[in-house]
């Protein structure tokens, strides 16, 4: 099985499938990460500077390893899913998904017709056409497609999003969601949670898996209860200025003062 097929069929099969952050676009970068023990990367190109067209340089260091990556383009645009898939990367991440009519566009960039509007052009997913039969005729079924919902108005129309077939995730984003709602971000609070769980259940509903970033390890349990599968944790920058402060604050504590 590919990374593509393996990460979509255990999403499928209810497994919990965890992921990193990945936000610095180079491939020493790249490969260190594809070793660290996740199920994908998620690429960010929506708040770090990772165009689609720097993609092509960084998928071969963590496919060396079989790490599926997953992109985050910087808006629901065609040009830029598509760029993106056309690259190799293993599905995408389409943000701010207000509606049923946003998620049918995400959809119509990332999945070929019937299914969507997808034009086909693989040229690096399929091995520079080597394989360009086999990827267009299973890549439907085995691009994760992932849809955020971060808004209060994405939450009153989930039902509709939910239905919609070639999702694969629903993904909340509470920071945003708290921000649109009014509510402080970081924090508990009874109408933040009342909707994330309204994403889950619908989610539950249409059989869709559903997704969240864990900014706290506190709330991780009541996610899982809620019936979260897909989680993201942790970020590149933070790991090298976390290693960076505490290996500075070992070795200093080994220094003897001056006499």
């Amino acid at each position: 099985m590919t990374a593509s097929s393996t990460l979509v069929s255990r999403i499928k099969a209810g497994e919990t499938v965890i992921g990193s952050w990945f936000t610095v676009p180079h491939p020493m970068v790249a490969e260190t990460l594809a070793q660290g023990n996740f199920d994908f990367l998620l690429l960010d190109g929506e708040h770090a500077p990772v165009p689609p067209d720097a993609v092509s340089n960084l998928l071969p260091s963590t496919e060396l390893h079989g790490c599926p990556v997953i992109y985050r383009p910087r808006t629901n645009s065609i040009d830029l899913i598509r760029g993106a898939l056309d690259a190799g990367v293993n599905g995408v991440m389409v943000p701010m998904i207000e509606n049923a009519t946003d998620a049918k566009r995400a959809l119509d960039a990332a999945k070929y017709p019937p299914l969507g509007k997808r034009g086909i052009g693989p040229w690096r997913a399929s091995n520079y056409y080597d394989n360009y039969l086999d990827y267009v005729a299973e890549a439907n079924a085995t691009t994760c497609v992932v849809l955020q919902i971060e808004s209060g108005a994405a939450v009153d129309a989930i039902e509709t999003i939910a239905s919609l077939a070639g999702v694969d995730v629903l993904y909340v984003g509470p920071a945003d969601m708290a921000a649109s709602m009014g509510l402080k971000v970081g924090q508990r609070h009874a109408p933040l949670t009342a909707a994330i769980e309204r994403v889950a259940v619908a989610a539950k509903k249409h059989n869709k898996a559903v997704g969240i970033d864990v900014t706290s390890l506190d709330f991780f349990a009541m996610y899982q209860e809620m019936g979260f599968r897909f989680f993201t944790y942790g970020i590149d920058t933070s790991y090298l200025m976390d290693g960076a402060r505490a290996a500075a604050k070992e070795l200093r504590a080994h220094i003897k003062p001056k006499r």
